[in-house]
C-alpha cells in the first residue's frame, strides 16, 4: 500500500526532482490513465453483481478501497476522467430506450453528454487539492441530482463490500484514508497502518442491528419476458393476458395470499377494460392481486399500479415519473418542443394530485407501493415501511446493467431504511430484498 501510494503521489504532484524531460503532456497521460483506472475501480461493483452469481465481499471492499485513494491524490483533468467513466459505466444503458423511437443514431451522442455531466461533476468535487474539500463534496453528492435523477449515490458502492452503506461509512472511509496517505508521506508507515486498521474498524462496526420481522404472508413475485418492441402491439394482448393469468392461477395453486405482476403487465388502459377488470376482480376473491396498467381518468394518463381484492379494486398512480422517460424535466414550451420532435408527441404519463407515497392494508398488514423508480427513491422510505412492493418494467433498457444498479439502490435503501422489498419486473429477475447489516457483523454473529 505505501508503494501505491508513493507512485500516486509521484504522479499527481509537481517535485522540484522532476527530470526537465517529464513533460506536461506526459504528466497529463497519467493522469488520464489513473482517472481511468479509478473510475473502473468505483464501478465494479456493479459488475461483480451482474456477472457473477457469487464472490467475496473483499473484492468490492478493496475496489471501493483503491478508487477512494486515487480519488482522493488525482488532479482535475485526472477527477473528471474518472466521473466521466463513472458516468458511462454506471449509466450507458440510459441511451438504450432511444431504440424505440428510431432514435439510435443518438446513442453514442447521449453517451457523450452522460460523460461530460459526471465528468464536470467530478471535476468539482476534485476542484481543490484539500483532502476535507473531496471528501465532503463526494459524501454529500448523492443531493445533487441532475434533472431530479438520483441514481448517483456514492456510498452504494458500500452496499456488497463489508460496508454497511451509508454517508456516515463513506465520510468515515475517505477520512481513514486521507489520515492514512497523510502519514505515508510523512513516512510514518507503521503509524499509518495503525490508523488505518482503526478508521477500518470503527467503519466496519458502524451498522445497525436489524429490527425487522418478517411478514407472515405468502408472497408470490413474479417476472415476464415480452420485449419492449412488442408489449404495445394490439396482435400480443392476448398472449400478455393469458400469461399473466397463468401466473396468477399458479399462485392460487401455490396457496399464496398475494400475487404482485410487473410494472405494466397489462399494457393498455386497464380500467376501461370492462370485461378483463371482472376476470381480476373475480380472481382476486382467492388471492389479492397487484399489477401494472395505464389508468385513464380526466383525459389524463397515469402509470399505476392496480389491487385488485376481495372483488374491489383500488388504484395507486405514480407520484414520481423517470426524468426524460415519463417525463421532460425542462420548461413547459422547451419540453412540449422535445417531445414533439424526437418523441411523436407520446406525452409521458400525468402526475396525479396526491403526491404522497400510499400503502395497502392486506390481512392486517401494510405494503408500501412503489412502481419501478419510485422504489429507489427516499421518499418512499423516510418513515421505515415495513414492507415495501415494487413493481417494474426493464425492457426499456435490456440487455444493460440498468437492473443490476437498480437492485443495488433497493438493498441500500432496505438496508438503511430496515424495509423488506418484494419486486416483480418484465425483462428483469424478481425477487425479494431483506434489509441486512453489514456482511462482518453477520459473520461475526451468525
Amino acid at each position: 500500500m505505501p508503494n501505491f501510494l508513493h507512485t500516486l503521489n509521484k504522479a499527481t504532484q509537481k517535485f522540484n526532482t522532476q527530470k526537465p524531460s517529464q513533460t506536461r503532456f506526459k504528466r497529463n497521460l497519467i493522469q488520464i490513465f489513473l482517472g481511468g483506472i479509478g473510475g473502473f475501480f468505483f464501478s465494479a461493483f456493479i459488475y461483480l453483481e451482474h456477472y457473477f452469481d457469487s464472490y467475496s465481499p473483499i473484492f468490492p471492499s478493496f475496489f471501493v478501497i483503491f478508487a477512494l485513494l486515487i480519488y482522493l491524490h488525482i488532479s482535475r483533468l485526472g477527477a473528471f476522467v474518472y466521473g466521466a467513466v463513472v458516468g458511462l459505466l454506471w449509466f450507458y444503458w440510459i441511451a438504450f430506450s432511444l431504440r424505440f423511437f428510431d432514435l439510435s443514431f443518438l446513442i453514442p451522442l447521449s453517451w457523450i453528454g452522460i460523460a461530460l455531466v459526471y465528468g464536470i461533476l467530478f471535476l468539482f468535487f476534485a476542484y481543490f487539492k484539500n483532502s476535507f474539500f473531496r471528501i465532503l463534496t463526494l459524501s454529500l453528492a448523492s443531493f445533487i441530482q441532475p434533472f431530479d435523477f438520483n441514481w448517483f449515490i456514492p456510498e452504494i458502492t458500500l452496499v456488497e463490500s463489508y460496508f454497511f452503506a451509508s454517508k456516515i461509512n463513506l465520510f468515515l472511509l475517505l477520512t481513514t484514508l486521507a489520515i492514512f496517505s497523510f502519514f505515508v508521506r510523512k513516512k510514518y508507515h507503521k503509524t499509518s497502518f495503525l490508523l488505518l486498521i482503526i478508521g477500518i474498524l470503527i467503519t466496519l462496526v458502524n451498522a445497525p442491528s436489524s429490527t425487522q420481522t418478517l411478514s407472515t404472508l405468502k408472497i408470490q413475485t413474479t417476472h415476464t419476458q415480452v420485449p419492449q418492441e412488442l408489449r404495445w402491439k394490439p396482435q400480443t394482448l392476448k398472449t400478455i393476458q393469458a400469461q399473466n393469468f397463468a401466473l396468477i392461477d399458479e399462485a392460487i395453486n401455490q396457496k399464496n395470499n398475494i400475487v404482485i405482476l410487473p410494472e405494466t403487465a397489462f399494457p393498455t388502459i386497464l380500467n376501461q377494460e370492462e370485461n378483463l377488470m371482472q376476470l381480476l376482480r373475480a380472481k382476486s376473491h382467492q388471492i389479492t392481486i397487484i399489477s401494472g396498467g395505464i389508468h385513464k381518468k380526466d383525459n389524463r394518463y397515469f402509470n399505476s399500479a392496480f389491487i385488485f381484492q376481495q372483488g374491489e379494486v383500488q388504484i395507486i398512480d405514480k407520484i414520481i415519473l423517470v426524468p426524460f422517460g415519463e417525463t421532460i424535466p425542462l420548461p413547459k414550451f422547451l419540453a412540449r418542443f422535445i417531445d414533439d420532435f424526437f418523441f411523436q408527441g407520446s406525452g409521458g404519463f400525468d402526475l396525479p394530485k396526491d403526491s404522497l407515497p400510499q400503502s395497502i392494508q392486506v390481512e392486517g398488514e401494510e405494503f408500501r407501493i412503489a412502481i419501478c423508480y419510485e422504489a429507489t427513491r427516499e421518499e418512499f422510505f423516510k418513515d421505515s415501511p415495513k414492507n415495501l412492493i415494487a413493481i417494474s418494467n426493464n425492457a426499456w433498457f435490456y440487455p444493460s446493467i440498468e437492473s443490476t444498479l437498480q437492485k443495488l439502490l433497493m438493498q441500500y435503501f432496505s438496508n438503511l431504511y430496515q424495509t423488506t422489498i418484494y419486486h416483480s419486473s418484465n425483462y428483469s429477475p424478481d425477487f425479494t430484498l431483506h434489509p441486512l447489516v453489514s456482511k462482518t457483523l453477520r459473520l461475526a454473529f451468525r
